[in-house]
Order: C-alpha cells, then sequence, then structure tokens
C-alpha cells in the first residue's frame, strides 16, 4: 500500500478507517502504534501524541482509533479485525470517564462506527469463549446486531453458548470476503483531508530539542490560557 495512504489515515480521525481493515493492517505492521480512544483525539494541541511524535522524531507513530462517540464496544470489534497485528505488540488506550455508564455505549453512536467488516471477521475467528458470548450478547443489544437476520442468527447462538450453522457460516464468509474487497478498492479513496497541517503548526510551538522542565513549563501556560474557570 502507498505510504502516503497510511500517513494520511494515521491522523485522518475517519469513520471509514476505523471501520475498514486493510489500511489499519497494514499500519500497523510497520512503525505505527494503536492508539484507542475518543474525541480526545480530535484535541490537537503541542501535546497531542501526534505532535509529539512527530516533533521528537520517535521510533513510532500513533495511529489514531476512534472519535466522539467511540467506546469500549466498538473498540472491542476494531481490535478483533487487527488481532494479528496487535498479539505482542504495544497499544495504548485512553479510557474516558463516560465509557462508564448504566446502560453502556449509546446505540446511535455505536451504529455509527458499527463495521459488518469487522464482525464477520471477529465471528469467524471467535471461540466460543466467555468474553465472545457476552460480545454477541451486547452487540444483539444494539439495533445494528439486528440489522443483518442471519448475522444476527449467528450472534444468537453465539451468546447462547453455541457454534453458528453452517449456512450462517457459508453466509458470514461470503459477507465478509464481499466487504473486504470493497475494502481494498475502496478505503483509500475515503479518508479526508488529514490533519498534518495542523500538527505541523503545533510543533512549532514545541521546544526545538526534547526537555521535560521546559515541556512541563509550556503545558502549564498552555493551560493556565485555556482556564474556562479564571
Amino acid at each position: 500500500m502507498n505510504p502516503t495512504v497510511v500517513d494520511n489515515a494515521a491522523a485522518s480521525l475517519s469513520p471509514q478507517v476505523l471501520k475498514g481493515q486493510l489500511i489499519k493492517r497494514n499500519a500497523l505492521e510497520h512503525d505505527y502504534v494503536p492508539f484507542f480512544g475518543s474525541s480526545e483525539w480530535s484535541r490537537f494541541d503541542p501535546f497531542h501524541p501526534s505532535v509529539l511524535a512527530a516533533k521528537y522524531k520517535r521510533s513510532y507513530r500513533p495511529f489514531l482509533l476512534g472519535a466522539r462517540g467511540s467506546q469500549s464496544l466498538t473498540h472491542f470489534f476494531v481490535m478483533q479485525s487487527v488481532n494479528p497485528q496487535l498479539k505482542n505488540k504495544k497499544a495504548v488506550v485512553f479510557v474516558s470517564p463516560q465509557w462508564f455508564t448504566p446502560k453502556g455505549e449509546d446505540p446511535n453512536a455505536f451504529s455509527f462506527y458499527y463495521s459488518t467488516l469487522q464482525t464477520t471477521n471477529w465471528i469467524k475467528q471467535q471461540n466460543g469463549s466467555k468474553m465472545d458470548r457476552y460480545a454477541a450478547y451486547r452487540l444483539l443489544q444494539m439495533p445494528s446486531g439486528n440489522s443483518d437476520k442471519v448475522i444476527a442468527g449467528a450472534l444468537a447462538r453465539i451468546a447462547a453458548g453455541l457454534k453458528p450453522t453452517t449456512s450462517q457460516m457459508l453466509y458470514v464468509n461470503l459477507r465478509n470476503r464481499i466487504l473486504l474487497n470493497e475494502d481494498q478498492i475502496f478505503s483509500r479513496y475515503r479518508i479526508p483531508l488529514n490533519n498534518e497541517e495542523t500538527i505541523d503548526k503545533n510543533e512549532e510551538l514545541l521546544p526545538a530539542q526534547y526537555n521535560y522542565q521546559k515541556l512541563d513549563q509550556l503545558a502549564g501556560k498552555i493551560g493556565a490560557e485555556k482556564n474556562v474557570f479564571k
């Protein structure tokens, strides 16, 4: 894959990148580290992980996964799509307080980031573990999980501790192949304008050389300027 496509995708915060597979897998097979989170990734300032990594030429580049409204259930299925690339690797998870609510993830937000490609990938590789059964149960509580009757039937069997039927798996495999082909064809063309210019501007505000004390002072100054409670 063209490295420019991956570079653009890394900080694009694009829902299409989050829901796809090809670009994420390609990035994580190289020098990118997945950063799972939500709306905080859109707040670009000098201390954003993408800015710091670019400024100080770190040995990795953050691959931002998540945006406003993406929570733990969304990220569970995102992770399933890159399981081979995550094995024995490092990842960063930025946990937001709003993830911990009695009713769990908002169904509308989940639907926005829902990916049938990721669901079919997961169904193919799940093994009926307690985690898999609970994931199927939670997905069935979302409108997205019931949007395809055959997939919903497979999820119901997984939630009950049963394997999907042969006909269900034939359908899941077919849908997965079709969606993978679509991802390979269209994913590189769906990336919006990236945030490289914003990253470059914020780099200019940082000290030329990494210095913890100077960075701490700068963070305090920026924080004081943005303090809305003054």
